[in-house]
């Protein structure tokens, strides 16, 4: 029997869980629209938990993994001669950053989801758009990204050691940590243009 004052709302189209409007909420109370993104509805405090409480590989993995590590490795695989470039390792932070929103959907599934595809582009023009780093980028890091998911699969499948797992809480903490390196970088590297640090 359902008691009185009972949370449950039996009219479910009065709820906002029920309004499919196309916008997600945030951790930072913001609202993110999947199908049409804008740069002010993206906060890097959403990217840094949606990343580092999400899992890498669908989470078939022998601990939690998250996107937050696999993106920080790929910083770190980065060349020397690149650490220099602010911007290019500010991209490569956030290479990934749309799954934060999206979430991190499995290769074969995206495959036959060609609109999956369409709207994480979207999102991540738009991730790109907020800190003005350029799309062109992506594919300098794409050699680093494919790097870090070969060692990924080894340590994952091959029981090959290479990898430590960290926390969600640990992975948020070094994700931001990274974030304002780089974002100090890009201030100092660039001559008036302001970048949104949020």
């Amino acid at each position: 029997m359902k008691k009185e004052n009972s949370p449950i709302i039996e009219d479910t189209a009065a709820h906002p869980l029920y309004d499919y409007d196309g916008h997600i909420n945030c951790a930072s109370g913001k609202k993110f629209n999947l199908v049409n993104p804008t740069p002010e509805m993206i906060d890097i405090h959403d990217i840094a938990r949606g990343l580092s409480f999400n899992s890498h590989f669908g989470g078939q993995t022998p601990e939690f993994f998250s996107i937050a590590q696999h993106s920080l490795l790929v910083v770190d695989l980065m060349p020397d001669r690149f650490h220099s470039k602010p911007k290019l390792m500010m991209a490569a932070l956030l290479h990934d950053a749309h799954e934060a929103y999206y979430g991190d959907m499995l290769k074969p599934l995206k495959m036959l989801l060609p609109d999956f595809e369409k709207l994480e582009k979207k999102g991540q023009a738009a991730v790109f758009k907020k800190w003005d780093l350029p799309l062109e980028y992506l594919s300098t890091i794409k050699p680093y990204d494919k790097k870090a998911q070969e060692i990924e699969y080894a340590t994952f499948y091959k029981k090959s050691n290479i990898l430590q797992y960290w926390s969600p809480r640990d992975s948020m903490g070094l994700f931001m940590n990274r974030y304002w390196h780089f974002y100090n970088g890009m201030k100092t590297d660039t001559i008036d243009n302001e970048f949104p640090p949020f």
